[in-house]
């Protein structure tokens, strides 16, 4: 990128060489060629500068010890990896455009569901005349409106990501041909001047790429292959996020299972471990209900997990930032713990177990059709088992003097929905029967049953046998999921809220249990 500037900076080069016909229309080519490439692709050419800006600063002024070590960063075995991994990203890329693998016949493989129209453009072009209508914004037009704008908000987004990506493209791509172009010209002056060995050497000298400029192309092509590969990984992710609810806010219930007050404890970690991944990947996170242990943690905890339009991490990992229940839905289940218990006397190895449940937040008032799904349901009272206590805690003598609070349990299934958040107990009534039906239809497309009363049990047990997750931290240290057999040793940063791994791998192994099932279903048809 720095062919004609380093040349003047360095006269010393010029001395050494004789000028061949051939190197000077190489050394034209690389001029034009880079004129080109500045004067079309400013933009990204300024943010790799941006992004290298620490190396290049740091090479020009340090010592020649520094020099050499700085041009020793260069091996073909880089060049070829950075070349590999661009090449992977391109794969990527064009299986995230297109939508579509093998057709999922590989068991290795896994198939995208597109999300990305082809006609992405006119969809857009389309919708902005729309709303352009003046009848638009007319009150009797709000649930179009509703969708029109949402659509709108998606595909922008979409086509924001095809532009970044197609920038990463450009970049590594004129960091190939300006190599390729180098490495030609070296082969060319030489047969050129067989005759002369002095004169072939000097003048594969001044046509061949200098080391800096070599290694300069190599940092640019690592960093397009770097960041192409990790936006498409991050984008085929997001693809799987495409179930019915996975869009909606969803609340965790953590509740103590077997171990005392280790268990409270076990509890009061795994919130402070969702808190903190919620906050990396962008969500907001509320504690709406938390009942504290006798001695310390907690007995039981209600968190709701809700998206964010914008969020203060510049990860890409904020892209899921919108599909709350679709990224927690799998942590569902009984999570056990191992360690040296600080609540045994005798400093023993102890066993504890904390029951984690996910279910989805229905937002009826923007969304006309779940409203009318959701008043439509109706579960027999026979079904119901309703039980009224006191709420407790601060609020007065109304809480702790009368039975506002409400459990009602779906006898067919064993879910139970506690709530204690309103005064009235009329009002909790009605909070918990929306909250089991939200539940009762999440569970029903999880189980692919037409009717309520056909769900099976489907209560988290957190007790012996009926573990997800193991968390081990002694006698040594291991994070293990026994659905995927993920695992990692760093039980630390995982307690701290580095599961974005873990998830990512579940996500995968349920697309792909799905992708067998339709597979199965298919040939017994």
């Amino acid at each position: 990128m720095l062919l004609s500037v380093n040349r003047h900076k360095q006269p010393h080069r010029r001395r050494l060489t004789t000028r061949t016909p051939s190197s000077l229309k190489l050394t034209r080519e690389l001029s034009s060629t880079c004129q080109y490439y500045y004067r079309h692709h400013h933009h990204h050419h300024r943010n790799l500068q941006l992004r290298m800006a620490g190396t290049t600063s740091s090479s020009s002024s340090s010592s020649s010890t520094s020099t050499t070590t700085t041009n020793n960063a260069f091996s073909d075995e880089a060049w070829g990896e950075a070349k590999r991994t661009f090449q992977k990203a391109m794969e990527l890329y064009h299986l995230n455009r297109s939508g579509s693998d093998d057709g999922g016949r590989n068991s290795n493989d896994r198939k995208t569901t597109t999300i990305i129209p082809e006609n992405l453009v006119e969809r857009i072009q389309d919708l902005e005349l729309e709303v352009a209508q003046p009848d638009f914004w007319n009150a009797e037009m709000k649930q179009r409106r509703d969708y029109v704008t949402k659509q709108l908000s998606s595909y922008t987004r979409l086509q924001t990501q095809i532009q970044q990506w197609e920038g990463y493209i450009e970049d590594g791509q004129m960091a190939m041909e300006l190599y390729q172009l180098g490495n030609e010209g070296s082969t060319s002056s030489g047969q050129d001047d067989s005759s002369d060995q002095a004169t072939t050497t000097s003048t594969s000298t001044s046509s061949t790429l200098s080391m800096e400029e070599k290694v300069m192309l190599l940092k640019e092509l690592q960093t397009a292959g770097r960041l192409l590969l990790a936006d498409c990984e991050q984008f085929q992710l997001q693809s799987l996020l495409s179930g019915p609810y996975d869009d909606q806010s969803c609340r965790i219930l953590l509740t103590a299972g077997a171990g005392g007050t280790e268990a409270n404890d076990w509890v009061a970690d795994l919130r402070r471990m969702y808190e903190r991944h919620a906050e990396k990947m962008g969500f907001l996170c509320q504690v709406e209900d938390s009942q504290p242990g006798d001695v310390v943690g907690y007995k039981s905890v209600e968190m709701i997990i809700s998206s964010s339009s914008s969020s203060s991490s510049s990860s890409s990992a904020m892209k899921h930032n919108q599909h709350p229940y679709g990224w927690f839905k799998y942590e569902k289940g009984a999570h056990r713990l191992v360690r040296l218990s600080p609540f045994n006397a005798n400093n023993k190895r102890q066993t504890t177990f904390a029951g984690v449940d996910v279910a989805p937040v229905f937002d009826e008032d923007n969304d006309d059709t779940l409203k009318m799904t959701l008043q439509s349901l109706s579960i027999p009272d026979k079904d119901l088992e309703i039980t009224t206590m006191r709420s407790g805690g601060a609020g007065g003598q109304n809480v702790n003097k009368v039975n506002s609070a409400v459990r009602i349990k779906h006898l067919p299934s064993g879910l139970q929905v506690k709530c204690t958040q309103e005064r009235s107990q009329a009002q909790n009534k009605d909070l918990a029967l929306k909250r089991l039906k939200a539940q009762l239809l999440a569970i029903a497309k999880e189980q692919r049953v037409a009717e309520i009363q056909e769900i099976r049990g489907d209560q988290v047990e957190a007790s012996w046998g009926a573990q997800i997750r193991n968390y081990v931290l002694h006698p040594y240290k291991l994070v293990k999921d026994q659905r995927t057999n993920w695992e990692t040793s760093d039980t630390q940063g995982f307690l701290d809220g580095e599961l974005q791994d873990c998830i990512a791998s579940l996500l995968r192994h349920h697309a792909l249990q799905e992708q067998q099932r339709a597979l199965s279903e298919e040939e017994d048809n």
